[in-house]
């Protein structure tokens, strides 16, 4: 801690407002500053398509998840335009000097597709939510936790014009998370809904002009800002050590600190990867606690993955193995499991609407901190 007066966050989204509030939490009383194009309060991002046509923009702090103003946070209302470290290893947000930096910059969604929708801020939102009901179809291109949660929302919205037709090249639903093992399950809801599935099926050029087209076919860490060399993992993220620290040739970058779903933690054989709501939450405990000189966490989380769709509560911790079946199980309080084991070892576990197995998986799974 000796010598650290200023830390610099680039991201005021659910990673770098809980990265601010952990390292206030943990008696960090220097400045605080950060640099977020998007000049509104934060709040949380996953509503934005379980709740479409709802409440869908939910800020944090009304959520106790953290309030920039009240923990003493400077906004600057725009991008960060460079994280540099000089010869000297100096760090330098914006042309601004800092003695440690918070890359929380999040994954923008791939934006392939001319005229189709994305659903990343509050306002890409609220323009679909206001073009739905005056088409006559809604063709979603992926079949991914968003293009899914996209096509629940609309089918189960009542409205009497769009029919809604959901495309995925890959063949399979959520087979990024999967592999292809969720196929049945979520066919009967999508089906039962009226949502006409194409697997197997590009979203083919062209469309009518009366359609709505939403592109959900993945997105990318958003890190073009970055003029620090640093190790990438394969989906591009920054790789980071179990303290949140940028590594680069193997060793942590000094004061470069990467959350959310702008990285991907290495932790022996294990890769933690980004991209889910519960990392973001809880990678700002290890920031701080580096940053600050003071012991992290025992354990870390496992990945996890919420999701309201089609009437259910579902819940995926760990990472599903692609050369495993799962057992499917049906718990005696109602809903349903399906769980993916390697030699008594349990690895993954699907909840609906069983809320109780999701815990205890979720402590099975959680990793010792080295």
């Amino acid at each position: 801690m000796d010598g650290m007066e200023h830390v610099g966050i680039v991201g005021t989204g659910l990673a770098g407002v809980r990265a601010a509030a952990e390292l206030r939490a943990a008696g960090f009383t220097g400045k605080l500053t950060a640099w977020d194009a998007e000049d509104r309060e934060p709040y949380d991002r996953p509503p934005l398509t379980k709740s479409l046509f709802g409440e869908r923009v939910r800020p944090l702090a009304s959520q106790g998840l953290g309030d920039l103003a009240g923990l003493g946070v400077r906004v600057v209302p725009e991008a960060a335009a460079s994280v540099e470290l000089s010869p000297s290893r100096a760090l330098r947000v914006s042309g601004v000097a800092v003695d440690a930096a918070i890359l929380a910059t999040g994954a923008a969604p791939h934006r392939k597709m001319p005229g189709a929708h994305v659903v990343y801020t509050s306002d890409d939102a609220a323009r679909l939510a206001a073009a739905i009901p005056h088409s006559a179809s809604v063709r979603i291109a992926g079949a991914g936790w968003i293009g899914t949660e996209i096509a629940s929302a609309v089918a189960s919205a009542g409205l009497p014009g769009p029919r809604v037709e959901l495309w995925e090249s890959s063949g399979h639903i959520l087979g990024r998370s999967f592999h292809g093992a969720v196929d049945d399950l979520w066919l009967g809801w999508l089906e039962e809904s009226g949502v006409d599935v194409r697997l197997g099926q590009p979203l083919p050029e062209g469309q009518d002009a009366d359609a709505i087209l939403v592109q959900a076919t993945g997105s990318a860490p958003a890190l073009a800002f970055l003029a620090v060399e640093a190790d990438r993992t394969a989906r591009g993220a920054l790789a980071t050590d179990s303290l949140t620290r940028v590594l680069s040739g193997g060793s942590p970058v000094p004061g470069l600190y990467a959350v959310g779903d702008c990285a991907d933690a290495l932790l022996g054989e294990t890769t933690l990867e980004g991209g889910h709501w519960t990392k973001a939450l809880n990678d700002g405990k290890a920031t701080a606690a580096a940053i600050l000189g003071v012991p992290p966490p025992a354990y870390i989380p496992p990945v996890e993955v919420f999701s309201t769709q089609f009437g259910h509560e579902i819940g995926l911790v760990g990472t599903v193995p692609a050369d495993a079946a799962p057992a499917r199980e049906e718990p005696p309080r109602g809903g349903s499991v399906m769980r993916w084991e390697r030699e008594g070892r349990l690895l993954a576990l699907l909840s609906v609407d069983a809320p109780r197995e999701l815990s205890r998986a979720r402590k099975a799974l959680r990793v010792r901190r080295d």
